[in-house]
């Protein structure tokens, strides 16, 4: 994959001052030595992201930015999913939020409940929790993309239209819906707490990464906060999933890679196909 995105993220752009960096600390610049991707996902040792840089080659190090919390009501997420089948559509931004609601949901998946997801690893997730029929999926992804999709996809007038939400989350899908004549209910299926600044910055001293691929616009504030943007320009590389983690990134002067999609095993692809590139040259 040619490597144009990681000169629309960033390249000349004039960023703000940041936490300094003490040059000792930046990982070593010699390519030909194994790659030490940091992760900023908060999953399991086999969680999707780590295992897909691995298969490529990559050395998975876990620098979790943002950690799953419960919602602040389980109560009301518990009442939302015991009803899902008087819901036209169900409209979900994460795998996460799938997950939360078949957690708190005693019965089976409902049949015929229309779904859509943002990214392909949402849309499985709503797979493998049943839905029927599959899940509307944009080719590309974001919010923006999957609308253009659903936006011809019913009569949206009086629809009942489910969107399980976090704190902090994009609303476009939820306005757009609404504009368009739809009966949105949100209902928090979960938090991402961030982790302190001092660990953070303990973690990444003491993994010494010299790459990283960043989850989201949210993760991206957080480590840029907990250490510093130099300490990521310094990096051989930096994989965005997501148009609005990179703008969040090159805000701070952060050249990035976009992954084509909202997709682990896309970001990897692309980080790999970066790597390639680098050696050749």
């Amino acid at each position: 994959m040619p490597t144009p995105s990681w000169r629309r993220f960033g390249a000349g752009r004039r960023h703000p001052a940041n936490l300094p960096v003490d040059s000792t600390d930046v990982p070593s610049q010699n390519h030909s030595s194994p790659w030490r991707v940091c992760s900023t996902r908060d999953e399991p040792a086999g969680g999707p992201l780590a295992d897909a840089l691995r298969a490529h080659g990559f050395i998975a190090v876990a620098i979790p930015v943002l950690v799953e919390a419960p919602p602040e009501d389980p109560g009301r997420l518990n009442e939302v999913a015991a009803r899902l089948e008087q819901y036209d559509w169900l409209v979900c931004a994460s795998a996460r939020s799938v997950l939360a609601l078949r957690r708190s949901r005693a019965t089976a998946w409902p049949r015929g409940l229309r779904t859509a997801a943002v990214g392909g690893a949402t849309a499985r997730a709503l797979v493998q929790a049943g839905a029927e029929p599959p899940p509307l999926v944009a080719d590309e992804g974001g919010a923006d993309a999957l609308w253009l999709v659903l936006r011809d996809a019913d009569r949206w007038p009086a629809r009942r239209v489910l969107v399980p939400t976090t704190p902090g989350g994009r609303r476009v899908l939820m306005d757009r819906l609404r504009d368009a004549g739809a009966v949105v209910d949100e209902v928090e299926a979960y938090r991402m707490c961030r982790r302190s600044s001092d660990a953070l910055a303990g973690a990444w001293h003491e993994t010494a990464p010299n790459a990283a691929v960043i989850a989201s616009p949210a993760a991206a504030e957080t480590l840029v906060e907990a250490i510093g943007a130099p300490a990521l320009r310094q990096l051989r590389a930096v994989v965005a999933i997501g148009r609005t983690t990179a703008e969040a990134l090159s805000h701070h002067g952060v050249p990035c890679l976009v992954a084509g999609r909202t997709d682990f095993a896309e970001a990897a692809r692309t980080l790999a196909a970066h790597r390639a590139a680098v050696v050749a040259s």
